[in-house]
């Protein structure tokens, strides 16, 4: 008869329903423990201990079930939701996860408004330097610009030739 929920009958310990599902989305995920560690900023110890559901101590096994926080964390990169959380009697890791979420959509939100402004605030500032000059003086600015860069490719290749001239001895 088993003596916890974590051990069946022949002593062999069972790892907790979450790390099971940590487990499960971590290998459809694609991701190494080291991705998960780096995302997370859990050790690789921590995250390889939540997966498995067991640590060993002194030698022997035993059944560790991940902290809230640490279950967050890995659900958050490994894109587990909330309710899944839930499901398995875990409501407070699913409330962290939940606010969580909603914090990074925000976050997530405000970058991209950021981002939108800056790319609207360089093209407007592109629009009005161009405007500034003629289309022949822009013309004339890409041919100095074309003829610049093959001089330098034409120097670049002569140089080239001349430093084998000179590694090479020649016979007097």
């Amino acid at each position: 008869m088993p003596t916890s929920p974590h051990q069946s009958s022949d002593d062999e310990l069972v790892p907790p329903a979450e790390s099971s599902l940590l487990r499960a989305a971590y290998k459809k995920s694609g991701l190494t423990v080291a991705d998960l560690a780096s995302g997370t900023g859990l050790s690789v110890g921590t995250v390889n201990i939540a997966l498995s559901g067991i640590r060993y101590r002194d030698g022997k096994a035993k059944i560790a079930i991940p902290a809230d926080r640490t279950l967050v964390k890995l659900a958050s990169v490994l894109r587990i939701h909330p309710e899944v959380l839930r499901a398995h009697d875990r409501r407070r890791a699913a409330e962290l996860l939940a606010e969580a979420s909603e914090a990074s959509s925000v976050t997530s939100i405000a970058s991209d408004l950021d981002a939108q402004a800056v790319a609207a605030g360089r093209s407007a500032l592109a629009r009005q330097v161009l405007s500034l000059f003629a289309a022949e003086e822009l013309r004339a600015e890409l041919e100095r610009r074309d003829r610049a860069e093959h001089d330098a490719i034409d120097r670049e290749a002569w140089d080239d030739v001349a430093d084998t001239l000179r590694a090479e001895q020649w016979p007097l």
